[in-house]
């Protein structure tokens, strides 16, 4: 295992970005269909670039994502809070528990797994969730229902 610290916001993290990487590159089973989903998946190629190497620079891949929650319209945007699983372990910074202090157009914060049945199959351990608040505009062609 290759980890490297990285710094994002108030947290510190040591991440094998190289190993997670890799198993985004898989083919991972069990990605939702649903249009808020489908729409999640092609909107967040077209976040602003650096917001989107914040991702891509921990190995992820932004349009696989197996665990997607949609909150609804927010300032005509899609309100979602999506989850990502990197190999690593977070060295510091705490849960933000205040809504009322969090950018909802973005936010990322770290912590451990609260659920394994996300969690890609095979992946590697020990796992950070990355918990990712976004405003997405609805993209896909399927009208929003």
């Amino acid at each position: 295992m290759m980890y490297e610290t990285i710094r994002v916001g108030d947290w510190v993290i040591k991440a094998d970005v190289e190993e997670t990487r890799k198993q985004y590159e898989k083919d991972i089973e069990d990605m939702c269909e649903c249009g808020n989903c489908l729409n999640y998946y092609e909107a967040v190629n077209e976040l602003p670039v650096e917001k989107f190497h914040v991702l891509e620079g921990l190995g992820l891949i932004p349009s696989k994502c197996t665990d997607i929650n949609y909150h609804g319209i927010k300032d005509n945007l899609h309100f979602y809070i999506a989850s990502y699983f990197i190999v690593g372990h977070i060295v510091e910074g705490k849960q933000e528990l205040n809504p009322e202090r969090i950018d909802l157009s973005w936010h990322i914060s770290f912590s451990e797994p609260r659920h394994q049945i996300y969690i890609p199959k095979g992946f590697p351990k020990p796992i950070i969730q990355l918990d990712c608040v976004t405003l997405l505009p609805w993209v896909i062609d399927e009208p929003y229902e």
